[in-house]
């Protein structure tokens, strides 16, 4: 069973350097210049065809209201990457909050103290069915 290990071991996995912005990070959503919530990223190891044998990272996503509802995690695929290409050109699109409508967000990465305090506060990758109000 020692290839099982060696199957899942993450150690060597390779890491996309254009991925790093997302490890962990928080992003603050806006509309007309207001807060209207925040999306958590994280990447992560996974597998993909042909045979479950290429290594690749994935990315995976998840929105936070301002009103306390959180989001499903969303995976994000490379080579295209399109939540991350989204981020990274300053917007993300999600449905809106009130009115359920697919809208697009103003994004902008949060870093420091407020970063960490957000990260801790939303518990990325908690699903809605899983919180403790």
């Amino acid at each position: 069973m020692r290839w099982l290990g060696k199957w899942f071991d993450e150690a060597n996995w390779p890491k996309d350097p254009q991925m790093d912005l997302f490890r962990d990070a928080v992003w603050e959503l806006s509309l007309n210049g207001k807060t209207k919530g925040w999306a958590t990223t994280g990447v992560t190891p996974m597998r993909s065809f042909p045979f479950l044998w290429c290594q690749q990272e994935q990315m995976w996503t998840q929105v936070h209201w301002l009103d306390g509802r959180h989001g499903y995690l969303e995976e994000d695929y490379g080579p295209e990457w399109p939540a991350a290409e989204e981020l990274r050109g300053g917007h993300f699109v999600s449905a809106h909050p009130q009115t359920g409508l697919e809208t697009r967000f103003d994004a902008t990465v949060v870093t420091g103290p407020e970063h960490d305090r957000l990260w801790a506060e939303w518990q990325h990758g908690v699903g809605p069915c899983h919180r403790h109000r």
